[in-house]
């Protein structure tokens, strides 16, 4: 299978389409937003296919680094979408100090982009998207991989790994952590071999959060009812009400 430009443009149509559908429905933003944010990734790769593979361009050096600004903010999206499946009081005593996390990764992962090899290093040759020699989308497997300049800094993505499935699983939002890893880097591992490829397949398949969102049955079972540490976090004097 190989995928163009046309198919993510078609992906990244009904995905803008879905969240629309949603917003129309009277969802809440927290629910519309973030796979809006998601499929952007692909209506940026759908532009990036018209010069994929022309390293040395500029356009897509540009297109290249946009995908990974992209990267960088979405555990504010993942955590915007995992915090509407916990307590609602929960939610609101968290998300400023869960954004502020996400603030904080945003910036760690930016800054891999940062050009001062002598003060941050150079990544690990063999991780994804790490480059010594050129920043650049190119055909992967099937789908756009890219290398990327990178920075030894927050070497692995680990802000990002920490922000966006560990964080959530913190909170209690432990269903849709698992989730979006079954249908992100888990999948994406079985259909390409190439770790630089692997971030984009990743973005693709998380169309699948669509899915999730527009069917409230499927999404019924993402919800969390109990969480441990909801005790400390919940109005002192709140009793828990017993779940159904």
């Amino acid at each position: 299978m190989c995928w163009n430009g046309w198919a993510s443009s078609a992906v990244a149509i009904a995905g803008f389409s879905s969240a629309y559908f949603l917003r129309k429905k009277g969802q809440p933003k927290e629910i519309y937003i973030p796979p809006a944010y998601f499929v952007l990734m692909e209506g940026l790769q759908a532009v990036t296919y018209t010069v994929v593979g022309s390293c040395g361009n500029p356009i897509n050096t540009l297109l290249t680094d946009l995908a990974i600004v992209h990267i960088s903010f979405q555990p504010f999206f993942i955590n915007m979408l995992g915090m509407e499946f916990i307590d609602p009081q929960v939610k609101q005593r968290i998300k400023k100090y869960v954004y502020a996390i996400c603030a904080l990764t945003a910036a760690f992962c930016l800054l891999r982009l940062v050009p001062a090899p002598g003060l941050l290093g150079r990544c690990e040759l063999g991780t994804p998207m790490c480059s010594h020699l050129e920043t650049c989308a190119y055909r992967g497997q099937w789908h756009i991989g890219w290398h990327v300049l990178l920075n030894g800094f927050n070497e692995r993505w680990r802000w990002y790994v920490f922000a966006g499935f560990l964080v959530p699983i913190v909170y209690g939002s432990w269903k849709w952590s698992l989730y979006h890893y079954i249908v992100g880097p888990f999948l994406a591992s079985l259909t390409t071999t190439d770790v630089n490829e692997r971030p984009a397949v990743w973005c693709l398949l998380s169309t699948c959060i669509i899915a999730l969102l527009v069917n409230t049955r499927v999404r019924n079972y993402v919800y969390v009812k109990r969480w441990y540490l909801w005790k400390y976090a919940r109005p002192r004097g709140l009793v828990e009400e017993p779940a159904p």
